[in-house]
C-alpha cells in the first residue's frame, strides 16, 4: 500500500488529506487567474467590424465662455477629471447635436479649460456646446469588483471549512 500514489504516508491520514486540499486549492485559483486574463485580451476588429466613430450623447457638456479662430475657453465646473490632452467635441444644440469641430484640451486648471480645434466642419462659435467624454475608470478601482473580490473569497473560505 506504500506506493508512488501515497508517497510514504498511511492510509487515512490527514497530513495528506489537507495537503491535497491546498493543491487543489492553488490549483482552483491558477485556473481562476488564466480564465479571468483570457477575457481581458482584445481584438482588433476586422474591416466588416471597424465601429462607426459617433459622438457620445451622455458625455457632459460644457457652455463656451470665449472662441478665437482656433481655441475655445470654457468653465471646467464640477469636472475635476478633465486633463491637457483629452479630446472632445464641439456640437451645435440648435441643429440636434451636429458636428461642428473635434477639439482638444492644451490647458487646464481648477476654473478654466482651454480646448484647440483640431479639425472642424464650421467656425465654433459661442453659442456652441463642448462635449469631453469622461474617461473609464479601470475595472480594479470600480468597488463592483472589490465587491465580487470579497463575496468570493468568503464563499471560498466558507465552502473550504464545510468541506473540511
Amino acid at each position: 500500500m506504500n506506493g508512488p500514489a501515497n508517497r510514504g504516508t498511511s492510509p487515512g491520514s490527514t497530513r495528506t488529506h489537507s495537503r491535497s486540499y491546498r493543491r487543489h486549492a492553488v490549483w482552483h485559483c491558477l485556473l481562476l487567474v488564466a480564465v479571468a486574463a483570457c477575457g481581458r485580451g482584445r481584438v482588433e476588429p476586422t474591416s466588416a467590424q471597424t465601429p462607426v466613430a459617433r459622438i457620445p450623447r451622455n458625455a457632459p457638456r460644457f457652455e463656451i465662455d470665449s472662441v478665437t479662430d482656433s481655441t475655445a475657453i470654457f468653465r471646467v465646473q464640477e469636472a475635476q477629471w478633465l486633463r491637457t490632452g483629452m479630446s472632445g467635441y464641439a456640437i451645435d444644440p440648435r441643429q440636434r447635436d451636429a458636428l461642428v469641430a473635434r477639439v482638444k484640451v492644451v490647458a487646464a486648471d481648477s476654473a478654466y479649460a482651454t480646448v484647440q480645434v483640431t479639425s472642424q466642419v464650421s467656425l465654433v462659435k459661442r453659442d456652441h456646446v463642448l462635449l469631453i467624454v469622461e474617461p473609464l475608470r479601470p475595472w480594479w478601482r470600480k468597488g463592483l469588483f472589490w465587491t465580487g473580490a470579497g463575496l468570493g473569497a468568503l464563499l471560498g473560505a466558507g465552502t473550504a471549512i464545510v468541506a473540511r
